[in-house]
């Protein structure tokens, strides 16, 4: 009886070695399998055959309406604070020549005062709500509404809302402050600073795939602006400017246009711009290796643009080290 009991002790303990080495097994192969997939999504991924290097808004394209109307490629559709929403005019040929061929269509004026616009490949518009002076024209509750100008109508409509992580505190009227392109991938960016207070920054960058009209992707607690994709050999960057510092990002992206990882450090503006403190509220790649940077003073409130300091930068690209370094303007 007394070794029948030493020989049922003896294999209990088996047992329970046998499932600790199971249960260690297991967590070694949940563990290694997450730690591929993290590395896979945030990890930097080589640039796609086919994607040229630089700048990725080669196909954008005049939206069709403009040209049934008689514009041609060169004609501008602008919005600013002398005229609520948007609108198109041809190019001046003389600096402070009168604007000329002056168009409104009947619903641009609906979502209020707007941002700097995008057009996508098939010539469509992508505009946000920017509050200039007042919140009247431009109330809390459509800062964080994209809205789309359609290249056979020319009407504008609302296309998506997007999420928010905060309500929208009393000092910060700010929504959609950024929106940019993407050729290669049809992919709109956008970035907003919607529910950021003067201590709490809950900003996002999203990415809206316009094959679905879905968000893709996010960048989240990140207030931004600026906002323009990049292609490097080694891969896609988003790059973007920081309101609350002198400073610019980036975060790379897939082939498929999401976002991937988390943001890195590109080089800091201190010191730069008349009071110093400027911030990257524009970024525009013009060729492989050129980045254009408009810097002006950022604070939350609203400013009419009269009284706005705006400043242009010029940057260029070294592939050997994957940094960028100031120069003087070669088209001044």
């Amino acid at each position: 009886m007394a070794n029948k009991k030493k020989q049922q002790a003896k294999q209990k303990r088996a047992d329970r070695r046998k499932w600790w080495l199971w249960g260690i097994l297991l967590a070694l192969v949940v563990g290694v399998a997450g730690y591929i997939v993290y590395s896979v999504n945030t990890s930097e991924e080589k640039l796609a055959p086919g994607f040229g290097l630089g700048g990725v808004t080669y196909c954008q394209s005049t939206p069709k309406f403009a040209k049934d109307m008689g514009y041609d490629d060169s004609a501008i559709m602008s919005t600013n604070e002398t005229l609520k929403g948007l609108f198109i005019y041809d190019r001046p040929l003389q600096v402070g020549q009168p604007l000329a061929h002056v168009y409104q269509h009947p619903t641009w004026d609906d979502a209020g005062y707007l941002g700097t616009p995008v057009n996508d490949g098939e010539g469509n518009i992508y505009v946000a709500p920017a509050p200039r002076v007042n919140l009247y024209d431009n109330p809390p509750e459509q800062q964080n509404t994209i809205y789309k100008v359609d290249t056979d109508t020319g009407e504008l409509a609302e296309y998506i809302r997007l999420p928010f992580a905060a309500p929208m505190p009393p000092e910060n009227p700010f929504g959609i402050i950024g929106l940019a392109y993407d050729c290669d991938t049809n992919s709109l960016y956008a970035a907003s600073v919607y529910g950021s207070g003067k201590d709490t920054e809950v900003g996002i960058i999203y990415q809206v795939d316009l094959d679905t009209g879905k968000v893709e992707s996010q960048l989240k607690n990140v207030d931004a602006f600026g906002l323009g994709v990049f292609n490097r050999i080694a891969g896609k960057r988003l790059y973007f400017g920081l309101t609350r510092k002198s400073e610019v990002w980036s975060v790379a992206l897939g082939n498929d246009g999401k976002i991937r990882g988390k943001p890195r450090f590109e080089f800091s503006m201190a010191g730069w711009g008349a009071d110093g403190d400027d911030k990257a509220r524009r970024i525009v790649f013009r060729k492989a290796d050129e980045m254009f940077v408009r810097g002006s003073a950022f604070n939350y409130n609203l400013i009419a643009g009269t009284e706005r300091i705006q400043t242009d930068y010029f940057l260029r690209y070294d592939p050997a080290q994957d940094i960028w370094l100031r120069e003087e303007d070669p088209q001044q």
